[in-house]
């Protein structure tokens, strides 16, 4: 008896002493992730320790869950929305398995938020794109992502990449296609060309040049509604999206916002010696700075995500010379939106001549899709903010794409045959789709370890139909981690927390 208890106090200590590295090990490589695949589940029923709930609550129904099968729901009612989840280590790729019921909204897009400055700095994908969905082409479709043909050409994904580069009528969609965008035919005109239209605030654009100067001038005109300084701020971008040159201009002095609107001034945007491309032009500017007209020597003036139409009554206490007139706008955008400030750019809003958009409330989002593309808009009254994802014009002559190999959202035009994005159509089972979605993160913003996500159908709000969301899953993925980088974050693991 004296042997056994011998053995069991020996037994006993070999466990006390083993027994910390033991739950030390656990601990690591739960939170070292060594095989590289980590996953994270919220499906409605309880919390999840590292996801949280969806949130703003005003914009969500209550969690509705059914007795006894365990089935649980939440609803949008209004977009976007937003939840977090917690990312223990460094991972390539985070992907969103989201199971949900949509029957009306033609997108519904999740977004990762990435860093930067700005607040909303967020790269949405399409977790269900209708448009795509109901695309009458012929399609394949494969773990990599989907490829559509106008006219059935080649038989499988290998056989397309193969002949890819021959092709000159493609767009990609989310989808890295290594590839320089050039206008084979152009030919530089030395003759000014002139924008008498009235733009609010900050603008960006396209333009393209060979064998010839940028060459832009920009009277701007102050109107002095708000207090404070309004500087103006010019950067200009190669096609890789480098800055290659920033042109200021301090405030004209006056600050208040009872003096009236300033006296217009010109300020320049002129580089010699660029090389043949594609340059974007921006404008950093607040809503009290008006362009009041462009002048280039450029052919190409094409306009991105947002347009701010200001020939309007609106501003006639500060401008006295502006265009009461209606406005076109040529655009291959397939999801419009619009917005006002102010009574006087309530209006409504044609689509070609088929489609219209009714703005009867101000400062409020308004969308509709397309029904074919290009698209006309028309705008009777000005005063207006036209948005989406995509490109605008005030001429069909002034508009040419730049983005067809990394396009955002599907934009048709007569000379596409081929598309390829990494966009599947979404699985539907009994009733309930189950879509996904993958984003790289190097350049996510990761805030106390976690990351943020949104998930948003831009006419939801709109249209009032809400989404029914089941589920929500992410998926990080890295490759395993070797040995050697084992023992160095196991000494770093120890050393942060011991």
């Amino acid at each position: 008896m004296k042997r056994f208890f011998e053995n069991l106090y020996k037994i006993t200590r070999v466990i006390i002493i083993i027994a910390p590295f033991v739950i030390l090990g656990i601990l690591i490589k739960k939170d070292l992730v060594l095989s590289g695949h980590l996953e994270f589940t919220y499906n409605f029923k309880h919390d999840s320790p590292a996801l949280t709930n969806l949130f703003p609550a005003n914009r969500l129904s209550p969690i509705y869950q059914v007795k006894g099968n365990g089935v649980a729901w939440q609803q949008i009612l209004q977009e976007p929305v937003y939840f977090e989840t917690r990312i223990p280590q460094k991972f390539a790729t985070a992907t969103l398995e989201i199971t949900y019921q949509n029957t009306t909204q033609p997108l519904v897009q999740v977004g990762l938020r990435n860093s930067g400055d700005d607040e909303w700095n967020y790269d949405f994908k399409p977790l269900e794109n209708q448009l795509l969905d109901n695309l009458p082409w012929f399609k394949m479709v494969s773990e990599q992502g989907t490829i559509w043909q106008k006219e059935k050409k080649f038989l499988t994904r290998e056989q397309f990449l193969a002949n890819v580069n021959s092709l000159s009528n493609i767009a990609a969609i989310n989808y890295k296609l290594p590839r320089k965008f050039f206008l084979p035919n152009y030919r530089p005109q030395n003759v000014d060309n002139f924008l008498n239209k009235t733009l609010r605030g900050k603008h960006s654009f396209y333009t393209y040049i060979k064998n010839e100067a940028l060459d832009f001038s920009f009277i701007i005109q102050d109107i002095n509604r708000t207090k404070g300084p309004d500087p103006i701020l010019i950067n200009v971008y190669n096609e890789l999206g480098q800055k290659i040159n920033q042109i200021k201009l301090e405030d004209d002095g006056h600050v208040g916002n009872l003096v009236g609107a300033s006296i217009p001034r010109t300020v320049k945007a002129k580089m010699a010696g660029l090389p043949e491309g594609v340059y974007r032009l921006e404008l950093v500017i607040n809503d009290d700075i008006f362009i009041r007209q462009i002048k280039t020597k450029q052919q190409y003036l094409t306009f991105i995500n947002s347009l701010y139409l200001g020939d309007s009554v609106e501003y006639s206490d500060g401008f006295t010379d502006l265009k009461y007139q209606p406005t076109a706008i040529y655009s291959t955008m397939p999801r419009l939106g619009f917005y006002t400030s102010h009574p006087a750019g309530l209006q409504t809003i044609g689509i070609n001549n088929n489609q219209s958009v009714v703005l009867d409330k101000t400062h409020q989002n308004y969308f509709i899709t397309a029904q074919q593309s290009p698209v006309y808009i028309y705008s009777p009254k000005n005063d207006l903010k036209i948005f989406g994802q995509g490109l605008m014009a005030f001429s069909q002559e002034m508009f040419f794409n730049p983005e067809i190999y990394n396009l955002k959202d599907l934009t048709l035009t007569p000379d596409i045959d081929y598309i390829i994005s990494d966009y599947q159509t979404p699985v539907n089972v009994n009733g309930f789709k189950t879509g996904q979605v993958t984003f790289s993160l190097a350049n996510a913003a990761v805030l106390n370890r976690k990351l943020r996500f949104a998930i948003s159908a831009p006419e939801l709000n709109t249209n009032h139909q809400p989404i029914t969301l089941q589920s929500i899953k992410v998926i990080f993925d890295r490759e395993p981690m070797s040995n050697q980088e084992l023992i160095q974050k196991v000494f770093k693991y120890i050393k942060e927390r011991f």
